[in-house]
């Protein structure tokens, strides 16, 4: 799965990458913790995901906490949210400068319309969201500013916008709810990086290969065969819609 629940090896530290998604188990284990409202599986059970096999379903005050980043100065991060609220605005991502996670040094609040960012010197206005699943990236500096992209990203696109960030240095996160939600959000693909942008997923890539071949379709219908379902590893949802349905296979033959 790519629901944000491995911490890689400390070697991998040097290229600038500290914490990134994993596609081998529906487990929040390997995230420093996790809430009871935190649950991680896969569409059998009822839970979307972007990529791979599984994704991180929350309710109630669900979340799961990072604690691999040390006084870091710079950090790029990127996640998948979807969520299926019948009100309040929650705050979905949070970042803190110790690992207590009591000292904020930023937050992401979605409506399930509209995100907010804010890094503690200035707010933004709210940048829309669309239906289904919404990609999120934002690059943070202590002291200076944060670049934030929707359904858009650092690799490929101008920024959305950009707001001031206060001082501080980057210890801890928090993706999910710390105040109850009501309804249900779910995450998937959480990846963070010290320097490089990290970019969107290839949609519709459902072996997850890295292109667009008739693999893919072959992947996707083997996860449409409801007889003998098997689930695609990559990224077979390719319209973005929460769901595998025939119309990522459309959206998938368009592509192609």
């Amino acid at each position: 799965m790519k629901t944000a629940t491995r911490l890689i090896a400390l070697a991998v530290f040097l290229s600038g990458t500290f914490f990134v998604s994993s596609a081998l188990a529906c487990t929040t284990t390997l995230w420093t913790s996790a809430t009871a409202g935190a649950l991680a599986d896969d569409p059998t059970n009822g839970v979307p995901r972007v990529s791979g096999l599984c994704g991180l379903e929350v309710t109630g005050t669900g979340h799961v906490v990072d604690a691999s980043p040390a006084a870091e100065a710079t950090v790029i991060a990127r996640f998948y949210v979807y969520a299926q609220l019948t009100s309040g605005t929650p705050v979905i991502f949070e970042a803190f400068s110790d690992n207590a996670a009591t000292a904020s040094l930023l937050t992401v609040t979605f409506d399930g319309t509209n995100f907010v960012f804010d890094a503690g010197a200035t707010a933004s206005a709210n940048v829309p969201g669309k239906s289904g699943w919404n990609l999120v990236e934002l690059a943070w500096t202590g002291g200076t500013d944060m670049d934030y992209w929707v359904n858009a990203d650092a690799s490929t696109d101008g920024a959305t916008g950009s707001v001031g960030a206060a001082a501080g240095t980057m210890e801890s996160v928090v993706l999910g709810a710390t105040a109850a939600v009501d309804g249900k959000l779910i995450f998937d693909d959480y990846e963070s990086h010290r320097s490089l942008p990290v970019g969107a997923l290839l949609m519709g890539d459902a072996n997850g290969n890295g292109s667009l071949t008739i693999a893919d379709a072959i992947a996707l219908f083997n996860e449409l065969n409801l007889a003998n379902q098997t689930l695609a590893p990559g990224q077979p949802d390719c319209n973005e819609s929460g769901g595998i349905t025939i119309a990522d296979a459309i959206c998938l033959f368009n592509k192609l």
